[in-house]
């Protein structure tokens, strides 16, 4: 598994992260972020990005079915 590298970018954006597979690199908008557990969540969900498309699962999910998802892994605490 190759690894990621994350950059933070201290600039407002449209996206709070985005992952670039390309690259093997997310960047993380700070100016979009509240708090330091807010950077954190979107550090996990680039990190999802990365092992999903290392892994070869997103190549059976749309991009809103891995967001979707996402969703659903980062929420699954709080619903149990």
């Amino acid at each position: 598994m190759a690894n990621l590298s994350v950059d933070f970018k201290c600039i407002t954006s449209e996206n709070r992260g985005i992952y670039y597979e390309a690259s093997k690199r997310a960047l993380v908008f700070l100016g979009m972020h509240e708090s330091l557990d807010d950077i954190l969540k979107t550090i996990n969900h680039e990190v999802l990005h990365h092992c999903f498309a290392e892994n070869g699962e997103n190549e059976d999910m749309d991009e809103d079915q891995e967001e979707r998802l996402i969703y659903c892994i980062q929420w699954a605490g709080e619903s149990l």
